[in-house]
């Protein structure tokens, strides 16, 4: 399976993905709809992350897109292989950094540092999808979490109720919700604007 690199320096480039590796990769529409809501801020997003990141297409997308660096973190072995591989073959590889191991153990040891997260936890998994507060504090202020999950009929939210007061929008592409979350300092006034 190839999916395309919408936009950017690496625009109409292919990031490969075995089929070996059973992952639900993020639809292309979706990811291009989310980098232009984000279109701003990539071209200051020093930092940027793509958690549990399985084809690591949107870490992709953000480098293309502006960003200096993102770090990979993947639990699947061979789709932490996959991910080195892309990155060498695109020409980016100095630019990554690629993890192999579970979200919750690497954000527990991680002090804020980036701008910009995607977060696509595989759907269903409510251990996952109670992580959004500790990932927003991996974020510099003014940093912007992404997350994407299963939209199903009169779901209650995962995020914690203290994190959606950081939620400045969200948007449905069929049966995916992606929510956006924005890391705000106390006191600070701010004013969310994409």
């Amino acid at each position: 399976m190839k999916l395309r690199i919408i936009s950017g320096e690496l625009k109409g480039r292919y990031v490969q993905v075995p089929d070996s590796i059973c992952f639900r990769p993020t639809l292309e529409r979706t990811r291009e709809s989310v980098a232009e809501i984000l279109k701003k801020r990539l071209k200051s997003a020093v930092r940027a992350a793509d958690f549990c990141a399985g084809s690591g297409a949107f870490g992709f997308e953000m480098l293309s897109r502006g960003a200096v660096s993102v770090d990979f973190v993947e639990k699947e072995k061979a789709a932490v292989l996959q991910i080195s591989e892309n990155a060498k073959r695109l020409g980016v590889e100095a630019r990554i950094n690629v993890i192999c191991g579970d979200v919750s153990k690497f954000i527990d040891n991680k002090a804020a540092s980036y701008d910009l997260i995607f977060y696509d936890p595989p759907y269903g998994d409510e251990k996952l999808a109670r992580l959004i507060p500790e990932l927003l504090k991996l974020l510099r202020d003014g940093g912007v979490l992404v997350y994407e999950r299963k939209r199903r009929h009169g779901e209650k939210k995962a995020a914690a109720a203290d994190s959606e007061k950081n939620m400045f929008d969200a948007r449905i592409f069929s049966d995916t919700v992606v929510e956006f979350y924005e890391s705000k300092i106390s006191g600070c006034c701010n004013s969310g604007e994409l």
